[in-house]
């Protein structure tokens, strides 16, 4: 029986030191290292949560399978607060070239209910990023918080000279933008790391609190790099979990202008 054409897609893929690397109907994806199974393994089981039931080999696209393996590799530093090696930096750069000046950063953090395994996603000007925290567990701020960090941490490693961060988390905007929470107070290893790096940036970070809804891009691809990870490890996604890795796909195939 012919396989209907929406239920066709092409596929690359390839692995590298830095993880799995594979671009699934034209988007590419990457997961850091290590992983549980290959990276075909993977990317079957993400083709089949988007119902795909029939694969091609994708043409001249192993050079961006690779490219987004080396990104997930760079974003996995980020996220474990581990300093940017040249090929690091350079996988960064070499998906958000000509970055300079001012960038508006958009962020969300998520917490599962039942692990509390932590996820972040957030975007620099137009472009969207996602990650886990690997080993990491906590509440729903701890996850805001973290993605403040790590968007902040990219922005500077790309060259931007200005950041204008918008949250939907009150506490972090009283704290860096109103100065409505003493900064003695509530302290912890992460908060005392988000400060120290506040600190640094100086006027050139500012905050403003703006509320997030479940549909908007930081959110979903907070959720979208979960559903990958678990992917990743055999398991059973969430209802948002799907529904995000459905949204994140079909807006990145349409170059990030679709809503997530």
């Amino acid at each position: 029986m012919t396989v209907p054409r929406h239920q066709r897609a092409t596929l690359s893929v390839t692995e590298t030191p830095d993880g799995a690397g594979y671009v699934l109907d034209g988007v590419p994806y990457g997961l850091p290292a290590p992983l549980p199974l290959g990276a075909a393994e993977l990317a079957a089981r993400h083709a089949a949560a988007l119902d795909f039931r029939a694969l091609v080999p994708g043409a001249r696209e192993e050079d961006r399978a690779r490219q987004a393996a080396a990104l997930a590799g760079a974003l996995a530093r980020l996220a474990a607060g581990q300093p940017l090696d040249t090929a690091a930096r350079a996988a960064l750069q070499a998906d958000h070239p000509h970055a300079t000046g001012p960038v508006l950063i958009r962020t969300d953090g998520s917490a599962d209910k039942q692990s509390g395994s932590l996820s972040l996603g957030y975007l620099l000007g137009d472009r969207p990023y996602g990650a886990v925290l690997r080993g990491a567990l906590g509440h729903e701020g701890l996850a805001e918080r973290e993605a403040i960090r790590v968007a902040l941490t990219h922005a500077r490693a790309l060259g931007h000279t200005a950041f204008q961060v918008q949250s939907d988390h009150k506490f972090h905007v009283r704290r860096y933008d109103e100065a409505l929470i003493h900064r003695g107070r509530r302290k912890s290893p992460s908060l005392e790391r988000l400060d120290a790096l506040v600190d640094e940036l100086g006027p050139a970070v500012t905050f403003t609190y703006t509320p997030t809804l479940d549909t908007d891009a930081p959110h979903r691809l907070a959720l979208h790099a979960r559903a990958l990870e678990r992917l990743s490890r055999g398991l059973a996604l969430s209802r948002a979990q799907a529904v995000a890795l459905r949204r994140v796909h079909y807006a990145l195939k349409a170059g990030g202008k679709g809503l997530y």
